[in-house]
């Protein structure tokens, strides 16, 4: 898989989904809307997977206003697994799948609640002027797990500050 795909090419688009990964992390909404192409689209895959119903959404501008909500969250931690690539020989196109254990810590009233999540990402990439772009990119959950954590500790003098 990757055939055709420089050494380069496939560090660069590993940086990509890594910078992709970090910027939600940090909730960076335009900071993720600019790792697309200015027309490209993010699509979160319905019920039916990858290629089933879903959200979608075109354009930095709109990804970009789609990922405001992250800002909702507590904490964000998203580890990210393999990702296979591959460079299409009919048409050239440049395809990748990359997996990613997603944990996003939110207040639910006076209760902190950790969502696990596996998800695949679908990607279509685009080399343009400012390097490798997502030209698509569909988040297809797997599994996810919900439970409720433990109530933030209060500031305590560690063990050796006593």
């Amino acid at each position: 898989m990757g055939e055709g795909l420089t050494v380069e090419d496939r560090l660069a688009l590993r940086a990509l989904v890594d910078a992709y990964a970090d910027a939600v992390d940090r909730k960076e909404a335009a900071e993720v809307a600019a790792l697309f192409a200015p027309d490209g689209r993010m699509v979160v895959a319905g019920d039916g997977g990858a290629r089933g119903g879903g959200t979608r959404r075109r354009g930095r501008r709109e990804i970009a206003d789609a990922l405001a909500a992250l800002g909702s969250y507590h904490t964000l931690t998203h580890v990210v697994g393999g990702q296979a690539l591959a460079r299409h020989a009919t048409d050239g196109a440049v395809t990748g799948i990359t997996t990613c254990v997603a944990h996003h810590v939110l207040e639910r009233g006076d209760r902190r609640v950790l969502q696990v999540m596996g998800v695949k990402y679908h990607d279509t990439y685009v080399r343009l002027d400012e390097g490798w772009r997502f030209a698509e990119r569909t988040l297809e959950f797997q599994w996810r797990d919900e439970r409720d954590l433990p109530p933030a500790r209060s500031e305590e003098p560690r063990s050796e500050e006593r």
